[in-house]
């Protein structure tokens, strides 16, 4: 990434969007996102709408090279634009999260016919999301001794039939196809497939939480579903003893640099309270509040804090790019768990700084403010609910054991 925010107008005031997505031509999409994110939130419509447009402009496909539909992004590129989206609405680039992160592992095996598929469909700006899953693992994030779910072969159909459930299925709603790993019927294989969306596949959103509302991260079921033999494939290969054990370093920088997006928007709606106060308190210094010196600090402060939250991220972000190009080189290990590390110390303060930063909005435009139609809590609630996924207290810890000892970061999920 650039060493200057490339957030930053010439007048040094914050922007909503990147030049990079206004040189791809997202930046309209993503201003229209923006300007109808809470009266989403308010009717609690879910953004198919809005997912499809960015799908359109092949926003789900920036990484495939030029040649094959997409635009050669690098991986420290696509989490600049996606940033740009989750400043205008953080719900929808969660939802993408998933097939991001599907078209990432693709990448790096493309000649696999699985990944291959995965590629094709992605060409085709279609997204993909998981699907089901049973698994035997004891503990949130711990890895499966072995795989539970099944493709049972339907020899008057001439196609595997398959049931189940997805939790946590976040942007599950909004996709084209899902993936998923079984023990297919004929031979006891083990293996991975791709299923298009069609009948058995619910559309049904149940998720309850208070932030992130519109992400359809609730449960996915697939009832009956069918899968064509031409879409089951082998594993992958095993990976060299000398490969990288964490694998899921994309997904926690993903999160914290959607909050990153977060932290910007805040900064730019308390321009727009502190400007649209009418009256001071009688007890202010000045009639006006955006005269108000208190409340121009605490602009200050809001605008200071989320700088420092995208610098934080961004700092990730860079390990991260390090850590994929080093991608099947003697210096995979070290540079990947130099980005898990990474991952986890911007986690740790970026989850306890950009809440504050939302904290403060309120305190900012203090009764103007609290009126549901403004939904400016919404940015509260998301913070926490990302950062929920994975929380800082075991990060914390996990950092200073070490420094301590040098213990090395668990290899299931989180990390």
């Amino acid at each position: 990434m650039a060493d200057s925010d490339p957030t930053i107008a010439h007048s040094g005031q914050p922007k909503l969007v990147s030049p990079l997505s206004v040189a791809l031509g997202l930046s309209g999409v993503i201003d229209d996102i923006a300007s109808t994110a809470a009266e989403r939130e308010l009717a609690h419509r879910l953004p198919h709408d809005e997912i499809g447009t960015l799908k359109a402009h092949g926003f789900g496909a920036l990484r495939l090279p030029a040649d094959a539909g997409g635009h050669g992004l690098s991986l420290s590129e696509l989490l600049t634009v996606a940033r740009d989206v989750a400043a205008a609405d953080s719900n929808i680039a969660h939802a993408f999260r998933n097939h991001l992160w599907q078209v990432e592992a693709a990448l790096r095996r493309r000649d696999h016919p699985f990944h291959a598929h995965v590629l094709a469909l992605t060409a085709q700006k279609k997204t993909i999301g998981l699907s089901f899953a049973e698994t035997d693992a004891p503990a949130a994030g711990a890895r499966s001794s072995r795989v539970l779910s099944k493709l049972e072969w339907d020899d008057t159909q001439q196609h595997y039939v398959g049931s189940g459930d997805k939790v946590y299925a976040t942007g599950n709603l909004y996709n084209d196809a899902f993936v998923g790993v079984a023990v297919e019927s004929r031979e006891g294989r083990t293996v991975q497939y791709v299923l298009e969306r069609g009948e058995g596949v619910s559309d049904d959103d149940d998720w309850q939480g208070f932030g992130q509302r519109l992400t359809g991260s609730g449960t996915a079921r697939f009832r009956t579903v069918t899968v064509p033999a031409a879409h089951v494939y082998p594993q992958d290969p095993p990976r060299s003893d000398e490969a990288a054990p964490w694998g899921f370093t994309f997904h926690q920088v993903y999160l914290t640099n959607c909050i990153a997006g977060i932290a910007r928007r805040v900064a730019l709606d308390a321009v727009d309270v502190l400007r649209a106060r009418k009256r001071n308190f009688y007890h202010g210094e000045t009639a006006h509040p955006a005269d108000e010196p208190v409340l121009q600090a605490l602009l200050g402060r809001i605008r200071a804090y989320a700088a420092s939250v995208e610098a934080t991220a961004d700092r990730a972000v860079s390990a991260l790019q390090r850590a994929s190009d080093a991608y099947g080189t003697t210096d995979e290990c070290d540079a990947t768990l130099a980005a898990t590390l990474a991952a986890s110390e911007a986690k740790v303060v970026i989850d306890d700084l950009a809440p504050q930063i939302a904290t403060w909005l309120i305190d900012l435009g203090s009764g103007s403010v609290v009126s549901r139609v403004g939904a400016l809590d919404r940015h509260w609630r998301n913070i926490k609910v990302i950062a929920s996924h994975n929380p800082r207290l075991y990060k914390e810890r996990l950092l200073g054991q070490n420094l301590l000892t040098g213990k090395l970061p668990p290899t299931g999920a989180f990390f």
